[in-house]
């Protein structure tokens, strides 16, 4: 098989089009202490550029993100530039649902893009179940999607 997993230790949030932080840290006391763990981060913040209610954010970060949005779903579409809309939403679904039948399938294929829907399915009343069509365990692996209990105490995961 050529699906291998991938272990991303660097984490990116982009908030509104408006704000950007990238780094290493968690958010967990050990991580954010300043005292512990050694975590970097550097962050973005374009407050001339943020949306209205009249115009969408223009500034880096909104053409930054339309740029991880390129790189991950392998297309740069109209749609992608208001990410609220249920049109875009509707979009990156379809392109996830698209990739996750090429990447479980039992031929062999180059992917250019790497959205993949997450397999559990979210209740309207929040609760988290295994997707039905991805089944229990992740592909090519005995893990299963939904975890298990652990025995440890809570302390000692945080």
């Amino acid at each position: 098989t050529r699906r291998h997993l991938i272990y991303v230790h660097s984490k990116m949030v982009i908030v509104d089009d408006a704000v950007v932080m990238i780094g290493s840290a968690n958010i967990n006391q050990r991580s954010l202490d300043g005292a512990r763990d050694s975590e970097i981060v550097v962050g973005s913040w374009q407050p001339a550029h943020m949306a209205t209610k009249d115009s969408i954010a223009h500034g880096d970060v909104h053409g930054f993100r339309l740029h991880c949005w390129e790189s991950i779903t392998a297309t740069m579409e109209d749609v992608f530039r208001k990410p609220s809309s249920l049109e875009c939403v509707r979009r990156l679904n379809e392109i996830a649902d698209s990739n996750w039948k090429a990447y479980s399938s039992d031929e062999v294929v180059d992917m250019k893009s790497h959205l993949l829907p997450y397999p559990v399915t979210v209740g309207k009343d929040g609760s988290v179940v295994d997707g039905k069509e991805f089944g229990e365990e992740f592909l090519d692996t005995r893990a299963k999607i939904m975890g298990s209990k652990t025995k440890l105490p809570e302390i000692l995961t945080t």
